[in-house]
């Protein structure tokens, strides 16, 4: 908004500037004849008195009362030589001649040359009274009514585009209630009506598709629950073996389904929680270990090796424990699907944030996916069989917990030749960072 005054003032300056200028330069040439006019108006009586006082008198008497003159006049009166009248226009002699008074204008009506003839045939060149500070205080008080007719016309507007700006920026960061609310007097009272109405309509849309997610969701819980429980008795009720793994198979779909589930319901968790909940200082390495949900039997069976690297400064932090170990569950699972051998977490701090990094030797992430990996359901390995699993979900959700805290996610190449994945939060997490609710769906692979 700022800009928006400097702007309309420098306008609004520049503009009048040149108006004085075109004023100034423009009119005497303009309008000579009205000028001529005014000029010897305003002149002839001075003329009239100079040759009644100079008049009677000579040589050093007159030149005498002439610097008497100058002295209460600030050198107003000039006698010119020879050379300079002989110099002058002739239209100027001209009129000296005939009137007795002439002038020139030199493109500037405030800087007019004024001369008079005496009776001796000298001629006075007047100069008009400049005082150059006053012009200048009287240039600096004009701009200056004029920036402040300007700031009261535009603080109403400065006021109402502020209070639009912010309910924008609210909704724009998820507060789908925010309105601007402005008085009916408000001169962009119709912008604000089409931005709440704006407003409205994606509210409504995005409130319908998140209660349609969370039931349809929660519906489906249900029914795979039954069928579950139906697979088992089914397959304690025979003893073929060709019957059991059908059945094994057909229960690692309802299994994956269940996962599916329980993400959504994760992800939508996370887009609409609000209610805050309580940080905690935590030993970071230990609590990752432990959320880490990897055993040494998985590890030696994909013979995987972890190494950790936790920095002194980061033993201790101070954030949500829930939705930290989610975050991180994720990202060792994803680490862990694509690895070759070894997988490294780091963590480190900052002047103002400290990042836990999960990086692997797999084949890595190419620069135009980087950034849309973490868009839900969007996967690079396009297959869906259980060898590479995940639904494109576990990486929307580390987005979404990493905003939700304070920080965000980023994914680089890793010097080890994989992917490297950078989390950052606020080194002290019980300040600034936004509330999160806890999650209780179960901790599942991406």
């Amino acid at each position: 908004m700022l800009r928006i005054l400097i702007r309309l003032y420098l306008i609004v300056a520049i503009l009048s500037i040149l108006s004085i200028v075109f004023v100034q330069k423009g009119f005497p040439y303009l309008f000579s004849a009205q000028f001529t006019a005014q000029m010897q108006r305003e002149y002839i009586s001075e003329a009239i008195l100079l040759r009644e006082y100079l008049g009677p008198v000579r040589n050093g008497a007159q030149q005498a009362k002439l610097d008497n003159m100058n002295r209460l006049n600030q050198q107003r009166y000039r006698r010119m030589p020879e050379a300079e009248i002989h110099s002058l226009p002739a239209k100027t002699r001209q009129e000296l001649t005939q009137n007795g008074l002439a002038w020139i204008g030199n493109g500037d009506i405030n800087r007019t040359n004024v001369y008079i003839a005496l009776n001796d045939g000298s001629i006075l060149e007047v100069h008009p009274q400049m005082s150059g500070w006053m012009e200048a205080l009287a240039y600096v008080i004009i701009f200056s009514v004029m920036l402040g007719a300007i700031l009261v016309w535009l603080t109403p507007h400065w006021r109402d585009l502020e209070k639009l700006r912010i309910a924008a920026a609210r909704f724009g960061d998820g507060a789908l209630d925010a309105r601007a609310k402005l008085s009916e007097n408000s001169s962009i009272k119709q912008l604000c009506a089409y931005f709440n109405n704006m407003a409205d309509r994606i509210g409504a849309l995005i409130t319908a598709q998140r209660d349609m997610v969370n039931a349809a969701s929660h519906e489906l819980r249900t029914p795979l629950a039954r069928l579950e429980f139906a697979l088992v008795n089914l397959m304690d009720t025979t003893d073929d073996s060709k019957t059991h793994q059908r059945i094994k198979a057909m229960r690692k779909d309802v299994e994956e389904l269940d996962i599916l589930v329980g993400e959504l319901l994760t992800l939508s968790m996370l887009e609409q929680a609000t209610r805050p909940e309580s940080r905690e200082r935590i030993v970071l390495e230990d609590f990752l270990r432990a959320a880490a949900g990897v055993s040494a039997e998985e590890l030696s069976l994909r013979r995987c090796t972890i190494v950790w690297q936790i920095a002194p400064a980061v033993q201790e932090v101070v954030i949500e424990p829930h939705s930290l170990g989610r975050a991180f569950s994720n990202l060792l699972q994803n680490a862990l699907r694509y690895t070759h051998s070894t997988i490294r977490v780091r963590a480190e701090a900052g002047a103002a944030s400290w990042k836990l990094i999960v990086e692997d030797d797999g084949v890595g992430i190419p620069d135009n996916d980087r950034e849309r990996i973490f868009e839900p359901f969007y996967r690079l390995d396009r297959s869906r069989d259980r060898a590479t699993g995940g639904y494109g979900l576990g990486l929307a959700i580390v987005k979404k917990i990493a905003e939700r805290l304070g920080g965000g996610v980023r994914v680089t190449g890793s010097e080890l030749g994989g992917a490297m994945f950078v989390l950052h939060f606020p080194l002290r997490g019980e300040h600034g960072a936004p509330h999160l609710s806890p999650l209780l769906i179960p901790d599942k692979a991406n």
